[in-house]
């Protein structure tokens, strides 16, 4: 009896060490799980006042905090960047370090105003005008003082500069397009009007219509072609090409208009000479040199060259025309620059073959370089091989 009492207990006991181990395994389990969720979802603590402090000074834009009385509790490195600061500006007051009027402004208008506020300003930095957008934020404490002030300072340079070539790019585009659409309106106007029946002035007018309209045609090819380069939509698929074919191709377009001027078309090019481009994009790049050197060129010669200096391989397109003063070739290229505005429209230039050019180049992976002297001529060098 007594040892079958024993045997239940000990069976019982078995029984309650199972249960428990169960208990004791789910709940470790539970505990296992809802470390796992705090790990998730725990947000990192900052240690010390001088993690914090880390933090705001690696902020790329930059960053001021002052006290109520003008005081500089921090600035980092952006901001001294900026503002040109040089020693540590912490301590003094905002007026001491900050020199610029329309910041120290909008500083004293949140201190008075008690509100957010932002401002465009303007900053001399090297001789160029940065443009910071600055905003201004006042924190205060629960019961409604201020406790100190954050300025940001966001540089916008770019944007503005941006928004100014878009504003410039418009104001041209509408000018280039209003020459023609006037010209055309008037003459057909006037055709209208009576002239029809004057059969000499009529065919004039008819000419200038259709002049103006080739011009405008151009105008808008050029515009959707830049536009495709820009944005990636023309490819470059490099080939081997022999150079001296394509050269005389493009010799063959102008071969007539070179010899109304009495312009000799030269090559200066070994034989057998191969390079790696995009055919029909080269083509395009050689007619754009070529046509804008017979424009402005009314004697002697334009010359394709293909040459080697240190190792680098280049082709230049020479000319012996007017050349193009030395304060303009920094700005040749840009959309619809013209050295001489009223000379290039009256020989059909859209203002956009440079920009052409300059953006196929680039597109190959090559380098432009332009060099002229008034009334000498100008040579437009193209970098195509740094490695032979």
């Amino acid at each position: 009896m007594i040892v079958e009492l024993l045997i239940f207990l000990i069976f019982i006991l078995i029984l309650i060490i199972l249960i428990l181990s169960a208990k004791i395994k789910t709940l470790y389990q539970k505990i296992q799980e809802l470390q796992t969720n705090r790990d998730i979802y725990e947000i990192p603590q900052i240690k010390s006042p001088q993690s914090f402090e880390t933090i705001l000074k690696s902020i790329t834009d930059g960053l001021l905090i002052i006290n109520p009385k003008g005081y500089i509790m921090l600035a980092n490195q952006s901001f001294r960047d900026i503002l040109k600061i040089d020693e540590s500006p912490e301590g003094k007051q905002v007026i001491e370090v900050v020199r610029n009027i329309d910041l120290i402004n909008l500083i004293s208008s949140v201190m008075s105003k008690k509100q957010d506020l932002a401002e465009e300003i303007e900053i001399k930095k090297a001789g160029k005008d940065i443009y910071i957008l600055a905003k201004a934020m006042p924190v205060f404490d629960s019961e409604g003082n201020v406790l100190f002030l954050i300025i940001l300072l966001h540089d916008i340079t770019r944007l503005k500069q941006l928004e100014n070539v878009r504003r410039d790019f418009v104001a041209n585009v509408s000018h280039e397009l209003k020459t023609p659409v006037t010209a055309i309106k008037g003459y057909a106007e006037t055709l209208l009007d009576g002239a029809l029946d004057d059969k000499e002035n009529a065919i004039k007018f008819v000419e200038i219509i259709k002049n103006q309209a080739e011009r405008l045609n151009a105008l808008v090819e050029d515009l959707l072609t830049l536009s495709r380069i820009e944005f990636g939509d023309i490819k470059i698929e490099k080939e081997k090409v022999m150079l001296e074919s394509l050269v005389d191709s493009v010799f063959e377009i102008f071969k007539e208009k070179a010899e109304k001027k009495g312009i000799i078309l030269e090559k200066e090019i070994p034989p057998k000479t191969f390079i790696y481009a995009d055919k029909n994009r080269f083509i395009q790049i050689l007619i754009n040199l070529i046509d804008n050197s017979i424009k402005f060129t009314e004697k002697g010669y334009v010359k394709v060259r293909f040459f080697k200096e240190n190792d680098r391989e280049f082709i230049s397109v020479e000319d012996t025309g007017i050349g193009i003063p030395k304060e303009h070739l920094h700005r040749i290229g840009e959309r619809f620059y013209r050295v001489d505005k009223a000379r290039s429209r009256q020989l059909g230039g859209t203002g956009l073959g440079l920009a052409i050019v300059k953006h196929l180049v680039l597109a190959h992976g090559w380098q432009l370089n332009i060099e002229s002297e008034v009334n000498k001529g100008t040579k437009v060098k193209i970098l195509i091989s740094e490695n032979n």
